[in-house]
Parts: structure tokens; C-alpha cells; sequence
């Protein structure tokens, strides 16, 4: 399926678009690069299915994925799609988890997070940023901070001034978070 193609199909996808986008991911031999493109698309509709069907693909097909996880990641900063993000940070969460499918893990330990990182903190303290994304950077944030060590002072200061303002579902997330960080080895 080339790129066109593929824009067509996540465009028309109706309401049971989650049955449909993986029979398309399944049927198809989906240019990854393509679907990462579209994950930027100026139609929301368009650029939130492309991210979920590379949610997907992380999850479900680790070793084709695992080799456009540089790639994927050069793209996080471009990902401006509020529901496409929420994607984008969960998958960094994913690949960053001490479970993470060992192809990630091998990789990972290999890629310089540092550019990412202010980024992850930047969508988390960012008020318009949907909460579920937040929830998403800060647990990616937990993960990356046994490499880097700066993380696990900062972030509790992040966690107290947005528990305040944010809602039950991140509270929950950052009482779990804490939990980790005061686990981390460093």
C-alpha cells in the first residue's frame, strides 16, 4: 500500500476504526516511514490513526519497528496533533519501560535522550497539553531517570506543583511514579 493509498484508507476509517486499522496494518505491507509522515498530517483524523497504528506496530511488531525507532523519535518534536502525541508519548514510555521488549531495550541504551527529555518536560507542564499525554511524559521521564540523574530531582518538583492543578488520573500515575523514582538506582 503506498502512502496515497494509505491516506485514503486512515481518512475513511469509520466508527469501529480499530478493527479496520488492523485488518489495514495486518492485509498490507505498510510503509513505516509513510505512516510516520502521517502521523504529522495538517487532518487530525488522519495524523491520530497513523500514530496509533505505529502504537500499534511498536506493541505488536517489535522487531519491524525497532529499526525505525531513531526515526520515530526524530519525529517527536515535530508532533504538534494534541491526540496524536498522547501516542507519541506512550510509545516513548513503552521503549523506555525496564519491560520494554528486549530489541528496545538493546537500542535505547544506545540513543542520547537528552534533546528529548526537555521536550517530555515541556508537553508536561504545559496546561494545554491533554492529560493523558502528561501522564505519558512523566512516566517516560521515571524511566530515563537512572541514566540520567538530574531527572529524579526535578521531576518530584514537577509532580508537586502540577498535582495541584491537574486531575485524578494524573494524580494516580504520579503517586506511582514517585514510588519508582525512590526505587531508582543512582
Amino acid at each position: 500500500m503506498n502512502k496515497e493509498e494509505l491516506t485514503v484508507a486512515l481518512a475513511g476509517l469509520s466508527a469501529n476504526r480499530v478493527l479496520q486499522s488492523v485488518v489495514i496494518i495486518e492485509k498490507n505491507n505498510i510503509d513505516i516511514n509513510d505512516l510516520l509522515e502521517l502521523s504529522l498530517h495538517r487532518q487530525k483524523e488522519i495524523a491520530f490513526r497513523a500514530a496509533w497504528m505505529l502504537e500499534y506496530l511498536l506493541t505488536n511488531q517489535a522487531v519491524l519497528f525497532s529499526a525505525y525507532l531513531t526515526r520515530f523519535l526524530d519525529f517527536l518534536p515535530e508532533q504538534y496533533n494534541p491526540s496524536a502525541m498522547r501516542h507519541f508519548s506512550k510509545m516513548v514510555a513503552m521503549i523506555t519501560d525496564r519491560k520494554a521488549d528486549s530489541c528496545y531495550q538493546q537500542l535505547v541504551k544506545q540513543i542520547d535522550f537528552a534533546p528529548l527529555i526537555e521536550l517530555l518536560f515541556t508537553h508536561l507542564i504545559d496546561p494545554q497539553t491533554l492529560v493523558a499525554t502528561k501522564v505519558h511524559c512523566m512516566q517516560a521521564l521515571a524511566n530515563l531517570a537512572p541514566r540520567y540523574e538530574w531527572i529524579k530531582e526535578e521531576l518530584p518538583y514537577t509532580i508537586d506543583h502540577l498535582i495541584t492543578v491537574e486531575s485524578i488520573a494524573f494524580f494516580a500515575r504520579a503517586k506511582m511514579v514517585r514510588k519508582q523514582l525512590k526505587r531508582s538506582p543512582i
